[in-house]
């Protein structure tokens, strides 16, 4: 009898806490909170800034709920650059926590024309800009229908004044001399006749057969240039990380070094760019480049930019890609 009445009384209490828990849950526990990181350049390209900044969600209850939405103003100046909404029905499990990503882009042409119209000089280096805005949540599931909860967030960044833009130009092939040529050809096994023939075939600028190098130990060099220029007047530095020609497969051709330095600070500037190729390696490149016919190769830049006056990380990487014409390369015989 006495256990009878244990088990019921304690029945009874367990019923009487779920009850309450599910009516006032929010009464007995912590209510949601919002943790916002500060704002960081994700990526850049050469149309603009990518910006990323990581929310996390963190919930309380012994039950999931969702997002309805995040909510937010790009502002700069205090004027309305761009409105996000994101995220909507995103779960956050219970007693767990949830982190988001939030990214958005401002091209470099937006950041040009307000850097102009700013109102101060000093933000012409770098432009002030605030994400402004809330984070909605539905926690029907957690405490019943209607009930919502809205968590507001702010953040300051800075978003540096920069245009950068770049370019290939002046491909050229210095080509040895005649006897150079002769000498280079009768090494790799090629009779003094023939590789006379063929020499001059060469400083004439005639049709190549694609097997003119088999066996062929000869070294040429593809010079051209790559212009780096920034229209912003934010500090800056440019850095050449590595760089190649390539396939129109995405192979490698060959490797492409600057000649001297690999950096500008400058608003901008030009770097010198050599191709080193070999006959017995790349034959067959060679002879479409001095024949001016084939599939044109690809430089692949992968370079970074680091802006001094700024928080952000430096060497951020940028991307390039430029195909190279066979038809404008110059041949200098």
């Amino acid at each position: 009898m006495k256990k009878s009445v244990f088990f019921c009384g304690a029945l009874a209490a367990i019923l009487s806490v779920i009850t309450f828990s599910c009516e006032s849950l929010s009464g007995i526990l912590a209510t949601p909170s919002l943790s916002m990181k500060g704002v960081g350049i994700k990526s850049l390209d050469l149309e603009g800034i990518t910006f990323n900044v990581d929310y996390s969600i963190t919930n309380p209850y012994p039950v999931a709920f969702t997002i309805d939405k995040l909510e937010g103003n790009l502002l700069q100046d205090s004027s309305t650059y761009a409105k996000i909404v994101t995220d909507k029905g995103i779960s956050v499990a219970a007693m767990g926590s949830k982190t988001n990503s939030v990214n958005f882009k401002i091209p470099y042409d937006k950041i040009i024309s307000m850097a102009k119209g700013a109102s101060s000089s000093s933000s012409k280096k770098a432009l002030p800009f605030t994400f402004d805005g809330n984070v909605s949540l539905n926690l029907s599931e957690a405490l019943g229908a209607g009930q919502n909860l809205t968590l507001p967030f702010s953040k300051s960044f800075e978003v540096p004044v920069i245009k950068p833009s770049l370019s290939v130009s002046n491909p050229k092939i210095q080509l040895p001399t005649l006897g150079d040529l002769k000498s280079s050809l009768v090494n790799g096994g090629m009779n003094p006749v023939k590789a006379a023939t063929v020499a001059a075939s060469i400083l004439a600028g005639r049709s190549l057969s694609s097997d003119t190098f088999d066996g062929v130990d000869l070294n040429l060099d593809l010079n051209f240039d790559l212009n780096v220029a920034n229209a912003g007047s934010a500090a800056w530095n440019f850095l050449i990380n590595s760089c190649s020609l390539q396939d129109t497969a995405g192979k490698t051709l060959a490797n492409v070094s600057p000649v001297g330095g690999n950096s500008i600070s400058a608003s901008s500037g030009k770097i010198p760019m050599k191709v080193s190729l070999n006959t017995l390696k790349s034959g067959n490149f060679i002879v479409q480049l001095l024949n001016k016919k084939g599939s044109n190769p690809t430089f692949v830049l992968d370079s970074g930019l680091s802006f001094p006056e700024t928080s952000y990380a430096p060497n951020l990487p940028l991307k390039y890609k430029k195909e190279i014409s066979l038809s404008s390369v110059n041949i200098t015989r």
